[in-house]
């Protein structure tokens, strides 16, 4: 598949190979579930990837065979579990294959550098701190040439897994990255018959009633309605939105709001409209990804 600045708007995207990064917990089975929602709308394959780090104390250890023996062990165990995890009822027809390596998450990203699609869960930390993702996560979304699907503690994913994909929602300020991102969010509404959201997010400084809200609105409106002209292969055509306040937290509101089942955003961006635009920055995804409630496919501009 075409990296993400290679991918006009409009080509028809195959996403055959997904590797779900999973550390066994709780939220690493909603990526799992979320991911073979995605890979039956694409009949496309998952990898199930983990990576340990093992004791460094044992490589310094007299009892060497010991240590071997209980690393061996350790390592089997592992693999035990993804085999479990791949075993799933509900990944039954998804051709699953398994990855254990021993190292970080910087190493694992290497490894799986030629799939289509990462899907890796956040830590979800929230209460006084600001919500965060975690160290695999963030690795991932920061270093990562693959487009990434991040999926938090918060995600309703069974619901993905039984009702389908049906609304994904274009978060935009119409920059080359953002406009990147339009071609995954037209395809994975194609191919699950989903609802198509534009969206963008105009700062709400200068414009503080109705009226002029109204007026602010207009271009980027339009902008918005030439982004995906017509039906554009999908079933209904797409509802375009201007909303006003600070990006990422408009965008995880009408994504709640909205009831989407992903986020499609691109990673960075440079505002090219007027003086109204937000930028959709590198933090905006971030915060985006951090706090959302869905899933948010976050696709870089390299």
């Amino acid at each position: 598949m075409a990296t993400a600045h290679q991918t006009p708007v409009g080509t028809h995207l195959q996403i055959k190979k997904i590797a779900v990064l999973t550390d066994f917990s709780q939220n690493a089975g909603n990526c799992l579930r979320f991911a073979a929602a995605i890979a039956r709308g694409y009949k496309a394959g998952i990898i199930l990837a983990h990576a340990y780090m093992p004791a460094s104390c044992a490589y310094a250890a007299p009892e060497a065979a010991m240590v071997f023996q209980t690393l061996g062990a350790e390592r089997q165990g592992f693999k035990s579990r993804l085999l479990d995890e791949a075993g799933a009822p509900f990944l039954r027809g998804i051709p699953c294959a398994v990855l254990l390596i021993e190292g970080a998450p910087k190493d694992l990203l290497e490894k799986v550098k030629n799939a289509d699609l990462i899907v890796v869960g956040t830590s979800g930390e929230t209460g006084l701190r600001k919500a965060a993702l975690g160290s695999t996560a963030e690795t991932i979304f920061r270093a990562s040439s693959v487009p990434v699907l991040t999926v938090g503690p918060h995600c309703d994913c069974r619901r993905a897994e039984k009702a389908g994909i049906n609304t994904v929602l274009y978060a935009t300020d119409f920059s080359t990255g953002a406009e990147m991102a339009l071609s995954y969010a037209l395809s994975i509404a194609k191919e699950h018959g989903a609802k198509l959201i534009l969206l963008h997010v105009a700062s709400d400084k200068d414009v503080p009633f109705s009226f002029d809200r109204t007026m602010a609105s207009a271009e980027p409106l339009e902008a918005l309605h030439r982004l995906v002209p017509g039906l554009a292969g999908l079933k209904s055509h797409p509802m375009c939105i201007v909303g006003f306040g600070k990006p990422n937290a408009v965008i995880t509101e009408k994504a709640k709001d909205l009831q989407a089942s992903v986020i499609v955003i691109g990673a960075r961006g440079a505002d090219r409209l007027s003086s109204v635009v937000s930028h959709l920055a590198g933090g905006t995804a971030y915060g985006v990804v951090a706090n959302a409630e869905c899933p948010v496919l976050t696709i870089p501009r390299i």
